[in-house]
């Protein structure tokens, strides 16, 4: 298989693990969007290796970069990417608003707590004991 196809295919499953983080982000699930970064991290290792591969095999298609292979894809890919950020930062704002909420009822009850219990004096027996 030569490098150009190597890349197409790496590019497709870079765009089908964004895709399902952004699924997962939504979601909240956060153990699946951990999975799929890892395979993320793991699939750029080999995207950069086949760049160099390619680079190697067929120098002159990388000499302008308005004519480069994959501009579409990988502007798609950087798109995708830049949902996902999106949908994370959406995440985080909900999670944020949520302990603040979560803070708050928490203060109220321990209001209510303190507002029921009494400070009652030592009794004489407290004293002399």
């Amino acid at each position: 298989m030569s490098a150009r196809q190597d890349m197409a295919r790496l590019l497709k499953q870079w765009l089908e693990l964004s895709q399902a983080e952004g699924s997962a982000i939504e979601a909240a699930s956060w153990s699946r969007v951990s999975e799929l970064q890892a395979g993320k991290a793991a699939l750029q290792k080999s995207i950069v290796e086949t760049q160099e591969k390619w680079v190697r095999e067929s120098p002159g298609e990388f000499d302008d970069p308005a004519t480069r292979p994959f501009r579409v894809e990988v502007g798609r890919l950087i798109s995708l990417e830049a949902r996902n950020a999106e949908l994370l930062a959406t995440q985080v704002r909900r999670a944020q608003t949520r302990q603040a909420m979560l803070n708050e009822v928490n203060r109220n009850v321990g209001k209510i707590r303190r507002s029921y219990v009494r400070h009652q004096p030592p009794t004489v027996l407290q004293c002399y004991s």
